[in-house]
């Protein structure tokens, strides 16, 4: 005969085991990843050491630039021309254009390509030396700030990597000259984004216009916000995340939530999700109409409304972005309307393409 397990034992056990799932759900939660902002402009300061330029001009070998680089007092600016960047994290990469070339006589040696790599804090630069990209210098140390939307870069202590000295003096016919661990000088990096990652916070806020409202209430279609939309005044939906650039002329807002137009007895149109595109000038939704048949049911993304930016402001300490604009009915949301409201009433054409139907407005917070 099998023997029995006390009940108290299997309680425990069955305790022991619950707890070892919720660690295994607290030890396996994937890591989040990181957000990268593409870059648009910014520029890499190099300055070199006055020891550095003492030892060139000994050997008779001239600085000069190319290519968009500018060589002024010791320093070599090269303009960003790309790359991606997490602000959040100081992770990203970072890509310049411009050529920095040194010259003894008639023999010329010019560094491009540069590349900086923040997460290779002992190597970030890398440069393309006349042939393969190389490590340009060793990193006293690596410093990420924020500037506003973008970022700084700080480099300090950069000393002469061997296959670069090795490459100089061998093209220059200058042996001996250049050598490993020797005192370069020290970069700064400003990076400005293209767009920025936009969090999951604050609202955007709509405002229905009395006139659209007016024909909604005279076909009895009552508007309610779904949840986690509201309706404290104008109706409000969670920004849910997205991409801005600075001045709002591109990008795009993404919510959580719906509206719901309902006539009793009749239709019911969904905006669920709404979403804005910057660069389109246009508010789109996931689609409904119900009762499904006669109408469609769910439709997919479809367009709301035509967007007239009126009024953009950004806050660079804050790093947030503000704008609103009117919204202008689209005309395959119009035709909705028509068939779902106006039409079981006997009416036609109630609702026109590019009508207003209100404001909409939002502020959102830059990663």
């Amino acid at each position: 005969m099998s023997e029995r397990i006390p009940m108290r034992t299997r309680e425990r056990a069955g305790e022991i085991v619950s707890l070892l799932a919720i660690l295994g759900l607290v030890l396996f939660v994937p890591a989040a990843e990181a957000t990268y902002d593409p870059l648009a402009s910014g520029a890499t300061k190099l300055s070199l050491d006055k020891g550095f330029l003492a030892l060139l001009q000994h050997n008779g070998v001239r600085l000069s630039t190319a290519a968009g680089s500018r060589l002024k007092a010791g320093t070599v600016k090269f303009p960003v021309s790309g790359g991606k960047f997490d602000p959040s994290d100081g992770r990203g990469t970072v890509e310049h254009e411009g050529t920095l070339l040194f010259q003894a006589g008639a023999r010329r040696v010019p560094l491009s390509a540069l590349l900086l790599r923040t997460t290779q804090r002992r190597a970030p630069f890398s440069v393309k030396v006349g042939g393969g990209q190389l490590k340009l210098a060793e990193a006293g140390k690596v410093q990420v700030s924020r500037q506003g939307f973008g970022s700084r870069v700080r480099v300090s202590s950069l000393k002469l990597s061997a296959k670069v000295a090795t490459r100089l003096g061998k093209k220059l016919h200058l042996r001996g000259v250049f050598e490993p661990d020797q005192l370069l000088g020290a970069a700064v990096t400003t990076l400005n984004p293209l767009t920025v990652a936009i969090q999951g916070k604050n609202k955007v806020s709509l405002d229905l216009d009395p006139a659209f409202l007016a024909k909604l209430q005279s076909l009895f279609v009552a508007v309610n916000p779904i949840f986690p939309a509201e309706h404290p005044g104008p109706f409000t939906l969670p920004i849910f995340g997205g991409t801005l650039a600075v001045d709002a002329s591109t990008g795009r807002v993404a919510t959580q939530g719906a509206l719901e137009f309902l006539q009793l007895g009749s239709g019911q149109v969904f905006w669920r999700d709404p979403t804005l595109d910057l660069e389109g000038a246009s508010l789109a939704a996931e689609g409904e109409v119900e009762p499904s048949p006669p109408y469609a049911g769910k439709i997919g993304s479809v367009a709301v409304a035509a967007f007239a930016r009126q009024a953009v402001s950004a806050n660079q300490k804050a790093r947030t972005i503000a704008a609103s604009g009117g919204l202008n009915l689209d005309p395959a949301m119009a035709a909705i309307f028509n068939e779902a409201f106006a039409k079981p009433m006997q009416r036609d054409n109630v609702f026109q393409a590019g009508e207003q139907i209100g404001k909409l407005s939002f502020l959102a917070s830059g990663e």
